[in-house]
């Protein structure tokens, strides 16, 4: 049986002839979602990111649909939506590709920071020669990584690398080679308190959901700088903005929000110290391969659906 693939996403007649050669039996069309209603009914794998897919209007329309691929790690919209996240389509993710580019936006961000280079920059854009307010090294320092998957990981490697101690914050104990001291989430208090860097990774759950609010951010230190490349929803960002503009601590950096785009009338940009950028820390030119090699190679054992990668867990959300 030929299974017909439809990808939302633009693919190269070599990334396409890639999927072929995984499985020849296919036939791998692409075309944006606001294009697609003459395609869904003939489609069996469905691949695009998860904000692309809106099942309340393609599901109906999709009786063939066994398998989506998101090019995404979050899957929060298409579970959002219950008939299908209480169906047997199977369901997997990109889990574990945006290590490195999220590793470096991290680093990047820290050292920004540390090193003063904002400021910096708004000096040389005013023709103005001064010394630097207080840079600092990363060298010596704490970084707590609340959430420590495949990109938490990745974050602790960097960080190690640069000389820092690190503690991690996860669900179970594990054994951890760049991670000094690990928690479970019944600590986190404990790992928040002693770090200078905060670094959260965490899917978004109900468990998770404004995670970090007052409370959390009274117990970190008055020098703690928090980075957010998760989810949005994980911080109660009025919260923040308190603890920054009452400089409870230093200072935070978000690459995700609550509302994306962030609307031009948010706080948050007005905030001081508080560095914002346009959820891309996980942007590469190599994401859409890293997520099509897992595809591929999740495509040749889908007949039998057995000893697939990154498969999602509906009830648990991840």
């Amino acid at each position: 049986m030929t299974l017909q693939i439809l990808s939302f996403v633009k693919l190269s007649d070599k990334q396409i002839d890639l999927i072929h050669q995984s499985y020849p039996h296919c036939q791998c069309r692409c075309t944006r979602p606001t294009e697609a209603d003459n395609f869904l009914s003939n489609v069996d794998i469905l691949l695009g990111y998860d904000a692309q897919m809106n099942m309340e209007k393609y599901l109906p329309q999709m009786p063939r649909l066994q398998w989506i691929h998101t090019y995404s790690a979050g899957v929060e919209k298409l579970l959002s939506n219950e008939t299908f996240s209480q169906s047997d389509i199977l369901l997997t993710n990109s889990r574990g590709i945006h290590g490195i580019p999220m590793a470096e936006h991290v680093l990047g961000t820290m050292l920004a920071s540390s090193r003063c280079l904002i400021e910096a920059w708004e000096n040389q854009k005013a023709h103005t020669w001064k010394r630097l307010t207080e840079p600092d090294e990363l060298f010596g320092k704490t970084a707590a990584i609340i959430g420590l998957g495949s990109i938490g990981r990745e974050i602790a490697k960097h960080l190690k690398n640069m000389g820092m101690r690190i503690v991690a914050v996860k669900q179970k104990a594990s054994t951890e080679p760049f991670v000094d001291q690990l928690f479970t989430i019944d600590y986190l208090s404990d790992a928040l308190s002693c770090a200078d860097y905060i670094v959260v990774t965490l899917p978004l759950t109900p468990q998770t959901k404004k995670l970090f609010n007052h409370d959390t951010f009274n117990v970190m230190k008055e020098n703690a700088f928090f980075i957010n490349v998760s989810r949005g929803d994980v911080v109660e960002e009025s919260d923040l903005v308190e603890a920054l503009t009452t400089k409870r601590i230093r200072g935070a950096s978000l690459d995700v929000f609550t509302t994306e785009p962030l609307p031009e009338d948010s706080p948050l940009w007005s905030v001081p110290n508080l560095f914002i950028t346009p959820h891309h820390s996980a942007i590469s030119p190599m994401y859409l391969d890293r997520s099509l090699k897992i595809f591929r190679n999740n495509l040749q054992i889908f007949p039998q659906r057995i000893g697939m990668l990154n498969v999602v867990d509906k009830q648990r959300g991840y």
